[in-house]
């Protein structure tokens, strides 16, 4: 099939996967992706991965044939020193900024004509109101990205709220088909309170992420029948501005939301669908 016949029965393909027992998929893809093969085996099903979506194996802490599966080299740690960290306000992920903007009326843009409530995506109307009016970052996290997250800012995590719920793609036909996508796909939310105000970096699923791990807590995503779990840290976790927080098991988004008045829109660096580095500084310096 030529490209464009693929690329034109994607749609009918999307439309069908809401009858399509997507936790269950991804739940089964995420154990077959860690699955342990013979050396050999693994050699090539890691360097086929890399091939296809063109992964830069230099940047991995180990060789290719290091990694004993798939799922083990998705998670690789990159090489020390290669993503300095560039001051105490910094992108959490390796990825693509989708957007960026000003939270209004209690709803985050998902795209251009749709959005969806900051109350239902946090799952808590009381600390959503904390948001009003201040800013958020929304990125993706391709196949071909480093996966694990890290901390944008440095302080103390004081709560944590994990969200089940379905685990729709975040692609780009999704967020133009699925209302409200990053309020009905599972999630994990963190707070930290930091010299930046209040910080939530929001975890979100997508299909065939067979979890999401965090560095502070001991929960697991994607279970059947999980219901929605808040923590609070007494004492907070003490986390610094590019630490590791997080872990995607497969790929997905991050959403990350500000107070008002804390992040000047106009001395943003950070460009709109553009990849993005962690580490690097969200703001022009003054």
């Amino acid at each position: 099939m030529s490209p464009c016949a693929s690329f034109a029965i994607l749609p009918l393909v999307y439309r069908y996967l809401r009858y399509v027992p997507k936790n269950h998929m991804s739940r089964f893809i995420g154990r077959l992706m860690h699955v342990r093969w013979p050396k050999p085996v693994a050699r090539r099903l890691v360097h086929w991965f890399a091939n296809t979506y063109e992964i830069d194996v230099d940047e991995a802490q180990h060789p290719a044939h290091h990694y004993p599966s798939i799922g083990h080299f998705f998670i690789r740690d990159l090489r020390e020193g290669l993503r300095p960290i560039e001051g105490d306000l910094v992108s959490p992920v390796d990825g693509t900024l989708r957007g960026f903007g000003e939270i209004e009326n209690g709803r985050l843009e998902q795209i251009k004509g749709k959005s969806y409530t900051v109350a239902k995506f946090l799952g808590d109307a009381t600390l959503a109101q904390r948001f009003e009016r201040g800013v958020f970052f929304n990125l993706y996290l391709s196949p071909q990205d480093y996966h694990h997250i890290h901390s944008p800012v440095g302080g103390g995590i004081t709560r944590s709220n994990h969200i089940p719920g379905m685990l729709w793609p975040v692609n780009d036909w999704s967020m133009a088909n699925v209302d409200e996508l990053f309020s009905i796909n599972e999630r994990v939310v963190t707070y930290i309170e930091s010299d930046h105000g209040l910080v939530a970096v929001v975890m979100i699923g997508a299909t065939n992420v067979g979890k999401i791990s965090v560095i502070y807590d001991s929960f697991i995503s994607n279970v059947a029948r999980a219901t929605q779990a808040t923590r609070a840290y007494d004492p907070p976790v003490a986390i610094h501005a590019g630490d590791r927080l997080g872990t995607f098991h497969m790929g997905s988004s991050v959403v990350v939301l500000f107070e008002p008045d804390r992040i000047d829109l106009q001395r943003v660096r950070l460009e709109a669908g553009k990849k993005v580095r962690y580490g690097a500084a969200i703001l022009h310096s003054h």
